[in-house]
């Protein structure tokens, strides 16, 4: 800011103009923040398929293990000492409600068993094991992530999917011949 001491009737100002870029940039900054934070982190589960079976439609309560062995009660990562009492106070709530193991493929079978095991100690008859009809891609489908969600920037399209180059071929090609010409002499 230049101020003229031989002017005393030139006043101090502040310049807003220069400083909307700035305000803008710490904008930017905090919306990024706040979609950061409230981005909810999805679990992998790839589900097994089946071709029997029958939708159960009524209230559900989701208890999911992952290929590491990680259980989770609606996406929450639930310890294994907690599990039990996390399944009484939901029978307790809920005594029609249906607890639903989705299992991954690759989960250690004994894993699966002891957590089937536990539920239905807890629930008795009301523990489903939750497959993936034939046909149906896991990801559509998997409790972790709400269908149809895109985990990109809010408000931008997606780019298309690249093009994948050609393999590459190992033979080399052929020099073109040559055409015959006729030398003539003096």
């Amino acid at each position: 800011m230049k101020i003229n001491w031989d002017n005393p009737t030139e006043e101090a100002r502040i310049e807003v103009i220069p400083l909307i870029d700035v305000i803008f940039c710490i904008l930017t900054f905090f919306i990024l923040a706040a979609v950061g934070l409230t981005r909810q982190q999805a679990i992998t589960v790839d589900l097994p398929s089946a071709k029997t079976g029958t939708t159960q439609m009524q209230d559900m309560l989701i208890v999911s293990v992952d290929t590491v062995g990680q259980t989770y009660i609606e996406q929450e990562l639930v310890p294994r000492d907690q599990l039990r009492q996390r399944l009484l106070a939901y029978q307790i709530q809920n005594a029609q409600g249906l607890m639903v193991l989705y299992a991954s493929k690759t989960a250690l079978y004994e894993d699966v068993v002891q957590i089937l095991d536990l539920m239905r100690s807890v629930g008795g008859d009301r523990v489903a094991l939750a497959t993936l009809p034939t046909g149906v891609n896991a990801s559509e489908v998997t409790p972790a992530e709400p269908p149809n969600l895109d985990l990109g920037i809010p408000g931008l399209t997606p780019l298309p999917t690249p093009v994948p180059a050609p393999e590459p071929t190992t033979t080399v090609p052929e020099a073109p011949e040559a055409p015959e010409t006729s030398e003539t002499q003096e």
